[in-house]
């Protein structure tokens, strides 16, 4: 599609796309935006014609998409956001009357740290607005997902040195180690030999990296830290620690949380290890944005 062609496109057919996109039914995508089926049905022929595509045929009664639909579908999608975002930016944002989904990625510790503050706060702060977590590295700026709107925000132990991204450090923090109330450790301060010989649990995203406590066993001739088990998210781990001697290590203020509640011991790893700064990164081009803005300083006040 040129770009006369796309000044020419109505906006409202993308509407109409995403929404059979999700639903894989034109009755269903007609209920949802209060039309009518043949006017749906009229869209959907429009948006053939405009992208020269079937775009959804029928396989066993619901539509499905087809390759270049899929593909679209993203695209789409941030479109979409994007022009909401404008509509909420233009009129003066209003919490209250907020419908934006706000996207941050985290690694699983800050999400189970943040998430339920986060919960609480849009209850009361904007009901009709949201906010979605998606997991992402802890020590590497995720750029790419940034730039493109995968995620709004960012939070982790950034090097905070990347082109067209803010960064705003939140707190620093020590990290400690988890384990079960009878392991053999418990009550010790671990050392550099002792995380060589534990056997640890860590979430799958970690899977084939390294973070700083297995980088300082290298440098000292030590083994790698043994990882039996990897998890989808961090908070799952303690059900499988219950019956065995498998260990975590994150943040304090996490650790105290998973503590109370599955009755664990908190170890102080080896002094080696410093603390470790957690910031919050975005794109600059949300600098001035008033929604994103309040966002940003919400989760500022929450764990700052």
């Amino acid at each position: 599609m040129n770009l006369l062609s796309l000044r020419r496109f109505d906006l409202n057919l993308l509407v109409v796309f995403e929404s059979l996109m999700d639903t894989g039914s034109v009755t269903k995508t007609a209920e949802r935006l209060a039309r009518t089926q043949p006017g749906v049905s009229r869209d959907l022929a429009r948006l053939r014609e405009e992208l020269s595509d079937p775009l959804f045929v029928r396989v066993r009664g619901k539509l499905e998409p087809t390759e270049l639909a899929r593909h679209l579908r993203e695209s789409v999608r941030r479109a979409l956001e994007a022009v909401d975002h404008a509509l909420e930016e233009g009129g003066g944002f209003r919490p209250s009357e907020s419908t934006q989904v706000f996207k941050i990625g985290t690694t699983s510790a800050v999400e189970l740290l943040l998430a339920p503050l986060l919960h609480k706060f849009l209850e009361t702060a904007a009901p009709n607005a949201g906010a979605y977590f998606f997991p992402a590295y802890g020590d590497v700026t995720p750029v790419e997902d940034l730039e493109t709107g995968a995620i709004d925000i960012a939070i982790g132990r950034f090097d905070r040195q990347a082109r067209n991204v803010t960064f705003f450090p939140l707190f620093e923090e020590r990290r400690v180690c988890l384990v079960r109330r009878d392991h053999p450790l418990a009550e010790k301060r671990l050392d550099l030999a002792d995380l060589a010989d534990m056997r640890f649990i860590s979430t799958i995203n970690m899977l084939g990296r390294d973070n700083d406590v297995d980088n300082l066993l290298k440098e000292h001739g030590l083994p790698k830290r043994k990882f039996p088990m990897y998890v989808s998210t961090l908070s799952l781990a303690p059900f499988a620690m219950r019956e065995s001697n498998a260990a975590i290590t994150l943040p304090v203020r996490v650790a105290r949380i998973l503590a109370s509640q599955f009755d664990l011991s908190m170890l102080e790893l080896p002094a080696e290890l410093p603390n470790r700064i957690y910031s919050m990164a975005w794109h600059s081009r949300w600098d001035q944005s008033l929604s994103h803005r309040w966002m940003r300083e919400a989760v500022i006040s929450m764990l700052g």
